[in-house]
């Protein structure tokens, strides 16, 4: 008898080991069907974009595009006005270069949706959808998926960006090597954002953590710097100078401010955390919640689901025992 137990719990958990391994993640490229319309094929096109990409098709008119006003046969020459456009043919040909082999990412996200749906059972996995949208937008969801802009990562150096007049820092964040953690903060926020209990810095701040640890599970084989989107420099500069920031952000009173002014630096994209040295990245506040998260992670007994649901941020810090050391 107990032989027969010891199999059938074999069986069960090499049930679930496979059942666990069979998340495939699709992945339209709306982008490439896009681009083959032309006067002759145009309706033919439209109907198999309609049938094809779902919902995405309106996603992509009215938000996207935003066509939302009008006809059908206007929106139908919209679209063939914009891929038609010199400029937006030659980015879309980057696109097509940069872009023509998506496996890496998509394994890369694969095995990251694979370990959501591990801390988050109860959430869904979306599909992902790429697109060419003329630099309008970069990770957006819908209808609980999620649609990657490809154009908005032709690397840093992409002639695109200056022509856009987009500043270093903001062009530093246009390479592939970000679509995966871009990707899974969209996808963490859509779902968890509501959470976020306050405006003070304090709270924004265990958010930020909250994201970036999960993150971190969720995408373990990539450099801490390509999660956090930091420089090497960067990187190096907060980890060696965790407790000189962590010391600033509450000598100067910013850790209960609710006074955005004072601290968007710390939480946004900027060409450095305005008030501490120049090496300090913007968006600094992430590395210290992340910090913060796993301390209290460590002191806690508590599951991953558990930790994005928690709100009262006194109480976190206090129950984390966060005191960064020099």
């Amino acid at each position: 008898m107990n032989r027969i137990v010891f199999f059938l719990v074999i069986l069960v958990l090499l049930s679930c080991t496979t059942n666990r391994e069979k998340l495939d993640l699709k992945i339209n490229r709306f982008d490439r069907a896009l681009f083959l319309i032309n006067e002759e094929n145009i309706d033919n096109i439209s109907v198999e974009l309609e049938k094809n990409f779902g919902t995405f098709n309106e996603v992509f008119s009215s938000q996207i595009m935003q066509k939302g006003n009008l006809t059908n046969k206007q929106y139908l020459q919209e679209l063939l006005d914009f891929t038609h456009h010199k400029d937006m043919r030659e980015a879309y040909d980057s696109v097509t270069i940069l872009f023509a082999d998506f496996t890496a990412f998509e394994k890369e996200l694969e095995f990251a949706f694979w370990q959501f749906s591990d801390y988050f059972p109860s959430y869904p996995i979306p599909e992902i959808t790429t697109f060419f949208g003329g630099f309008n937008y970069g990770v957006v969801t819908y209808d609980d998926n999620i649609a990657i802009g490809l154009e908005n990562f032709l690397g840093e150096n992409s002639k695109y960006y200056q022509l856009l007049g987009s500043p270093q820092y903001l062009r530093f964040q246009k390479q592939k090597k970000f679509i995966s953690s871009n990707v899974m903060e969209v996808w963490l926020n859509e779902y968890f954002q509501q959470y976020l209990d306050g405006r003070d810095l304090l709270s924004q701040l265990i958010y930020k953590g909250k994201i970036m640890y999960c993150i971190d599970k969720m995408l373990p084989e990539l450099l801490i710097e390509n999660k956090f989107r930091f420089t090497i420099e960067q990187m190096n500069w907060v980890v060696e100078n965790e407790a000189s920031i962590w010391q600033y952000i509450v000598n100067e009173d910013l850790l209960f401010s609710k006074d955005e002014q004072k601290y968007r630096t710390f939480i946004d994209y900027a060409p450095f955390a305005k008030g501490m040295p120049a090496e300090a990245p913007g968006r600094v506040a992430y590395y210290i919640g992340y910090k913060m998260v796993n301390e209290y992670m460590e002191n806690n007994r508590i599951d991953v689901e558990e930790l994005m649901y928690l709100t009262d941020s006194r109480k976190f810090l206090q129950q984390s025992k966060y005191k960064p050391t020099k």
